[in-house]
């Protein structure tokens, strides 16, 4: 529909409706289509450029947002399988630890069971050592109770059997015997 048609449509209206018909001055039509024109001007000159700009400035911060996120989920991503990855692997470097624990623990079985039988046979024969150290200190002092005895046996037997001459024979044997060592 064009402007023309528009008047006679307005026009009609306005006959059927009794009013009076006035046509429209040419200022009452011009000078709002120019405040239209002027307006759409300025709103094409300064708002559109500012809404594209902010258009354009959102866009590439969206983009940006975008990235970041899909650089983000990448990095989030790699974190779990390197997370699962070390999780796969865990039972396995369980069993290695148990598997080194346990053969410590029989190394260190062994080397205590070497330490205790090398100990063992120190012992021993300290033990031999000193009981045979006490072997000979009770024969020595046997031997000095019976040469006690002995001694006093044979003393008591010469007191009672052993007479004055006697006496006086071994003294001059002894005598000689000593002048005969000079």
């Amino acid at each position: 529909m064009n402007l023309l048609e528009l008047f006679r449509l307005t026009d009609a209206w306005a006959a059927t409706s009794g009013a009076e018909h006035h046509a429209p001055s040419i200022s009452q039509l011009f000078f709002p289509l120019i405040n239209f024109l002027i307006f759409v001007f300025l709103i094409k000159r300064f708002v559109v450029p500012l809404i594209q700009g902010h258009l354009k400035s959102r866009r590439e911060e969206i983009l940006t947002a975008v990235r970041e996120a899909e650089e983000g989920k990448k990095r989030a991503e790699a974190t779990i399988q390197d997370y699962q990855e070390r999780l796969a692997g865990i039972n396995r470097e369980v069993q290695e630890i148990r598997e080194s624990l346990r053969a410590e623990g029989e190394r260190e079985k062994t080397k205590i069971l070497s330490e205790a039988e090398g100990l063992s046979t120190k012992i021993r024969e300290d033990a031999q050592f000193l009981s045979e150290q006490e072997v000979k200190l009770a024969q020595q002092k046997v031997r000095e109770e019976m040469a006690e005895k002995a001694q006093a046996t044979a003393t008591e037997l010469l007191r009672r059997h052993l007479s004055s001459a006697d006496q006086g024979r071994l003294v001059d044997d002894f005598l000689e015997g000593i002048g005969q060592g000079r």
